[in-house]
């Protein structure tokens, strides 16, 4: 089990370090997979789905339902996860810059905490949507699914929590979250990696 699992947390770090989230994160366009990477990501979104059903002990329904589920809650995720490193970039801009535009460091401490609660908020939507599906203690066990699979690519990953690859990869959770967790936890866009 431990090396089907590391198995997939290679796989997953590989596929978001070739992911195009880098491009969409600097306003570029979102590109769609291409043939060998598609081909890659449906393996791992497969082998992810295999694990998860395993260890959450879903039915075959549930776990459509639930890979429906994070399909619908990704795109906001990704739009926040875009968001959050802009404004990062610009808080790091205006600190090396010497810092003392107050008024613009105001308005980057009221879009911070604007992102947090949007984020909040799609996390309980997330959650209250998810208990349609999965009984509350598979939810909790997803939780927990994300928040260690998000610390092992972490651990695997470059600085800053990055994978491999660098810039044009995606972390496991965002600015102190790790995929679908709540606020507060370090990691790469919420929701994080495929089907998860």
């Amino acid at each position: 089990m431990r090396v089907r699992l590391r198995r997939l947390i290679v796989g997953v770090v590989l596929l978001l370090a070739a992911s195009p989230l880098g491009a969409s994160a600097q306003g570029g366009a979102q590109r769609r997979p291409s043939g060998d990477r598609a081909q890659l990501e449906e393996r791992v979104r497969a082998q992810m789905g295999r694990v998860m059903r395993e260890r959450l002990g879903l039915t075959e329904e549930q776990a459509t339902r639930l890979s429906e589920v994070t399909q619908e809650f990704e795109e906001e995720r990704r739009e926040i996860f875009a968001l959050e490193q802009a404004t990062r970039r610009r808080v790091q801009a205006l600190l090396l810059e010497g810092g003392t535009d107050q008024d613009e460091a105001r308005e980057l401490i009221a879009r911070m905490g604007e992102l947090r609660e949007r984020e909040a908020r799609l996390f309980r939507d997330e959650q209250d949507t998810l208990l349609d599906v999965l009984t509350p203690v598979q939810v909790l066990r997803l939780q927990e699914l994300r928040q260690d699979l998000g610390q092992r690519i972490r651990a695997l990953g470059g600085r800053d929590g990055q994978p491999p690859g660098g810039a044009g990869g995606r972390g496991s959770g965002r600015d102190g979250r790790t995929n679908g967790g709540p606020p507060g936890r370090r990691g790469g866009p919420p929701g994080g990696g495929p089907g998860i």
